[in-house]
């Protein structure tokens, strides 16, 4: 009986380690990716993984070699039909706070994020300063 019940106990724990979500340990080469689909709470903003960036809608393909394109409005309009376009720039991580600089119609933005959360699926941030240059 002893054994029968460490038997059912261990295929328990295996059942629960093989049904678990699947992390991206590997921070910060998890990021790179193409994140759509933002959902704005306060402060904090959850993208959704995809295989590709969503033509006229806003995303951010973080690539390797610190790389980056985000797709967003391409003008100072922003009422609809608004046009999409794509920014190139620049990212870099030191701890859990991303650090991006792109381009975007009216001169260079400069976003600090903190890194919330990151799975296969998700990324979530925390706007922690966002600057745009003229």
């Amino acid at each position: 009986m002893h054994l029968k019940l460490v038997l059912v106990g261990l295929a328990f724990i295996l059942t629960l380690i093989g049904c678990k979500k699947d992390e991206i340990k590997l921070y910060p080469e998890g990021l790179i990716g193409n994140w759509i689909s933002p959902e704005y709470n306060d402060s904090l903003v959850t993208f959704t993984r995809s295989n590709s960036l969503i033509d006229q809608d806003y995303g951010l393909a973080f690539k390797t070699g610190s790389k980056l394109v985000e797709r967003k409005n391409a003008g100072w309009c922003g009422t609809p039909p608004i046009t999409y376009a794509d920014f190139e720039g620049t990212w870099a991580v030191s701890d859990s706070i991303i650090y991006i600089s792109v381009g975007y119609w009216g001169g260079l933005a400069e976003y600090t994020w903190k890194l919330i959360s990151l799975d296969s699926d998700y990324l979530t941030i925390a706007r922690l300063e966002e600057k745009y240059q003229h």
